[in-house]
């Protein structure tokens, strides 16, 4: 696909007008385009951008060709989709997708405004649109999410220099970029995993570095091994969920660095189409300084100290001083140390997150938005108390702040406090635009607050605008769940959880909701067997447990139904209490009888 018009034509202003840049001694420029803050919200590398005036929060992508968002997300903003042309489909994680165009009129990013800016839209919702690589990658660039920026550079007289600027007296690495070809602009290098070489693409977008199961294959990874771990079910763009493995590593290299036993996700999926063996994700991309030189098909990186792939648990934390150390440039600004702390929370080095933001709140007190981010490092650092003070504060400065509203309710919710979940429920919901994946965090919220009834009209909406997303049939087993709770519309309620095992299998929550329609409608026998079939996969499912005791009661399997209510009851000392609040009363245990007299009492 052509190039982004208004794009090409501001870069070339800005080439006129001599941006400011790097002179190096050898004669090469490095003339910065512009320089984008990047927050990092838990694994996603993201950037603050302007949609037709409003803010907007997008996802730094490398991973995607285009620019990308979901139809909720270009609802949500007020854009109007029209077809793509004839056969256009995006593809990644989960497969791929149809799309439709949409055009932003005024699309504001690095200080200036472009015009008529493409996006596709379409498949699975993440929240936020993607900026692809076909503005990523159009001048060389700048990737440091360790210190929160990303950097547009165009190169003058650069051809024979290392352009690791930063480097100077340290150690680099380097390595080939692979293009794919003049409409797909991505970064691709190889990597050697075990001795075996294999195609990598550069992908912020991917939340952690990954293989496909066929290379896994191929570089000798048995996903039946003994030290092979389940790990959770992946999506991406496409609408289907895949299974994925924790795997060791022996070693694994790109260009001059190497590294050895770590550990890796391999997905039960063929990542990317096929035209690449894994994804180095955003992991691998916090943990090193690179330099994407576009302009010479080479990429220049240094390593940041800490753990280079997510799932290294055990670096977590060890080796935050040798990062901080390793890292380029001290912050100045409340906004540097901010940017720098969200970065080491996704690292999960908590005690120099905090740290960080511990002096941007020193530096702008009533920043509302740093005290949230400090409240997401104690809440990982399991400090509640002081997150919620933040939350507090954070909300006492910017009311309308969303994200703070929701994370505050699952605090209390975590607290049992039900009148002030309520309240951060009630006012999330004022703010949340409907179809988006905010307000399904808010009907999750009704549901876990036994106000099924609530949560229904936003699942509604959310449905209506995911119809192809790869988290339908979670919503739709919300539905259905909802649905039965409330004892309302009871067949459309079955639809919902039959469809919903259709799209993703048997899955116990899934199986929990069909066994609680099935009582609704007086199927014990169907019950019985949904129950069943959830307990062999989750046994300490309390309302399985307590459903299953109704129907069997119920069916005359008095002994079997007072087990699973009294397992119910181990599991849940309120079961009983919430179950009544929706009219689901297990039988009362028959009254002890008088002994006659003149009869034996035993």
């Amino acid at each position: 696909m052509a190039r982004n018009a208004s794009w090409r034509i501001w870069l070339g202003a800005c080439a006129l007008l001599a941006c400011a840049g790097v002179a190096r001694a050898d004669g090469c420029k490095l003339a910065r385009y512009g320089t984008l803050p990047v927050e990092m919200v838990g694994e996603r590398a993201t950037t603050r951008i302007k949609v037709n005036g409003t803010d907007a929060r997008f996802i730094l992508d490398t991973g995607a060709s285009f620019n990308f968002m979901s139809r909720a997300t270009a609802q949500t903003l007020g854009l109007r989709p029209y077809p793509a042309p004839f056969g256009l489909r995006m593809g990644g994680i989960g497969g791929s997708a149809d799309v439709q165009v949409a055009k932003i009129r005024d699309f504001g990013v690095l200080g200036t405004e472009l015009h008529d800016v493409l996006f596709l839209v379409g498949g699975s919702d993440i929240g936020e649109g993607l900026l692809g690589a076909n503005l990523l990658d159009l001048a060389d660039l700048e990737v440091d999410l360790a210190q929160g920026k990303a950097t547009l550079f165009r190169p003058d007289g650069c051809s024979k220099s290392a352009l690791a600027y930063w480097a100077t007296g340290r150690d680099y690495n380097v390595a080939d970029l692979h293009p794919a070809g003049s409409s797909d602009r991505r970064s691709y290098v190889d990597v050697v995993i075990n001795g075996k070489k294999l195609r990598a693409l550069l992908d912020s977008g991917a939340t952690a570095t990954m293989l496909g199961r066929r290379a896994a294959e191929r570089v000798g990874i048995d996903l039946n091994g003994p030290a092979v771990k389940e790990g959770r079910r992946i999506g991406g763009i496409g609408r289907k969920l895949y299974q994925s493995w924790i795997v060791p590593i022996e070693s694994f290299s790109v260009g001059t660095e190497t590294i050895q036993h770590s550990q890796m996700l391999v997905v039960d999926d063929d990542i990317g189409g096929g035209a690449t063996d894994m994804l180095l994700g955003v992991d691998f991309m916090l943990a090193h300084h690179m330099y994407i030189a576009n302009s010479q098909g080479k990429l220049y990186f240094t390593y940041n100290g800490g753990r280079v792939f997510a799932l290294d648990t055990a670096s977590i934390g060890a080796n935050e001083d040798a990062a901080a150390g390793a890292e380029d440039g001290a912050p100045k600004t409340a906004a540097d140390y901010a940017l720098r702390g969200q970065a080491r929370l996704a690292r999960g080095e908590l005690a120099s997150a905090r740290a960080d933001l511990d002096a941007a709140l020193r530096l702008a007190p009533d920043n509302p938005g740093n005290h949230l981010i400090r409240a997401r490092i104690l809440v990982a650092d399991q400090h509640a108390d002081a997150a919620l003070a933040d939350l507090d504060a954070a909300l006492r400065l910017d009311p309308k702040n969303l994200e703070a509203l929701l994370l505050r309710a699952q605090l209390r919710h975590d607290r049992k406090d039900t009148a002030g979940v309520a309240a951060d429920i009630a006012a999330a919901r004022q703010l949340a635009p409907p179809g988006s994946m905010q307000s399904y965090s808010v009907a999750s919220f009704y549901i876990a607050t036994d106000q099924p009834a609530a949560a229904l009209p936003l699942l509604n909406d959310w449905i209506r605008a995911h119809g192809a997303d790869a988290a339908l049939g979670n919503a739709l087993n919300e539905r259905c769940w909802a649905l039965a709770l409330a004892n309302q519309s009871l067949d459309d309620a079955l639809r919902d959880c039959r469809k919903a095992i259709r799209r993703d299998g048997e899955r116990p929550p899934y199986l929990d909701s069909l066994g609680l329609v099935y009582l609704r409608m007086g199927n014990d026998a169907e019950a019985i067997k949904a129950y069943r079939q959830a307990l062999a996969q989750a046994p300490r499912a309390v309302w399985s447990h307590y459903g299953l005791g109704l129907a069997e009661s119920r069916s005359g399997q008095v002994d079997a139904g007072k087990a699973e209510l009294a397992a119910a009851r181990a599991i849940d000392k309120t079961i009983d209490a919430r179950a009544a609040k929706f009219g689901l009363v297990a039988p009362a245990a028959p009254p002890a009888q008088t002994p006659v007299a003149g009869q034996p009492s035993g």
